[in-house]
This record gives C-alpha cells, structure tokens and sequence, in this order.
C-alpha cells in the first residue's frame, strides 16, 4: 500500500523543476498602449561592466568582478532614490 502513496514534492523539488523548463520567474514588464515599456522587474543593470560581463563566456563567478559592477549598478540606484525621495518632499 505504501508504493502507491505519492510523496508530496517539496518546494526545493518544485524549483528544481521550474529550472530544469527554463521558465523566467518573478519578473513583471509593465507597456503603456503605445507599446513603449514602462516598467520593469527586475531593473537592467546599467552599468558597462555588467554589459561587458555578459558577452564574456568564462565560466564560474569571478567574485571580484561582481563586486566591482554591484559598487557600479549601487551609484545607478542611489541616484534613482534620490530622485525619488526629491519627488517625495515637492
């Protein structure tokens, strides 16, 4: 009787799974009518390192490069929030 009781699949089992299909999950791209686009989740990395990181085809993480193009991508933000935080106090 035992064999013909399914297991429940875990969530790490159901991720796996999403994987495996190559699906994009937790994004959200926002058009207006027009088709021009809105809004993205989550946002492009600006910075040209990034851009030049993808057109690499190293292998593995080189963690010296991504800290330099997070302390890139952190400028591109901190202007964003200042700007957000100007609209705030108009």
């Amino acid at each position: 009787s035992k064999s013909k009781m399914k297991k429940k699949t875990t969530k790490t089992q159901e991720a796996k799974k999403i994987l495996k299909k190559k699906f994009k999950v937790n994004t959200k791209i926002v058009f207006t009518e027009d088709g021009e686009l809105v809004q993205q989740w989550p946002p492009v990395q600006k910075s040209s390192l990034a851009k030049a990181d993808e057109e690499d085809d190293a292998t593995g993480i080189n963690l010296d490069k991504a800290k330099e193009i997070l302390r890139e991508e952190d400028k591109f933000d901190k202007e964003e929030y200042r700007k957000k935080i100007k609209e705030k106090h108009r």
